[in-house]
């Protein structure tokens, strides 16, 4: 493994973390890592092998808040960001966000909103929270300088798309 990792430009532990879904690579390193197993980059990031890491975790105002109040009443949820995934957007790692929580028809969608979907990749039954942009008319993106990952064909994937944020 540690040849691996030197041929395709980053750490053993870095790989490591990989293999395991707990980090992300560049594109430059996935072509790198594509080039180096003798595949194409989308061999490598076929669906079945690419693991989708959560965007949002549950996030719990302080007990007795007016957020708290206001949220236990509402169609509305928080959630913290975990990765960075729309930072062009100003939605950076550890903000809080509000998201109305509701299915989400993609008529009733503007291009430009960021949605809350979840995925569900192949033996998943609990799925994936994810925080994407919509582009009409069927694909969720990220908007990053760090952390761009390839788009989600709605309609080719299993994606609910459950809320859409606030701002």
């Amino acid at each position: 493994m540690s040849q691996l990792a030197e041929r395709i430009g980053i750490s053993e532990s870095h790989l490591s973390r990989v293999e395991a879904g707990l980090r992300g690579m560049h594109l430059s390193k996935i072509e790198a890592l594509a080039n180096t197993l003798g595949l194409t980059v989308g061999e490598v990031l076929t669906s079945e092998l690419m693991g989708y890491m959560p965007d949002l975790g549950p996030y719990t105002p302080p007990k007795g808040s007016a957020i708290e109040k206001a949220l236990t009443s509402s169609t509305q949820k928080m959630f913290k960001v975990l990765t960075g995934v729309m930072s062009e957007l100003d939605i950076t790692r550890g903000d809080p966000i509000i998201a109305e929580m509701k299915p989400m028809p993609l008529k009733t969608l503007k291009m430009g909103d960021v949605v809350v979907a979840r995925l569900f990749p192949k033996g998943s039954k609990d799925g994936v929270l994810l925080l994407r942009q919509y582009i009409s008319p069927n694909l969720l993106i990220t908007n990053s300088l760090e952390q761009n990952t390839l788009p989600l064909h709605i309609l080719k994937l299993k994606i609910e798309i459950i809320g859409c944020v606030l701002r």
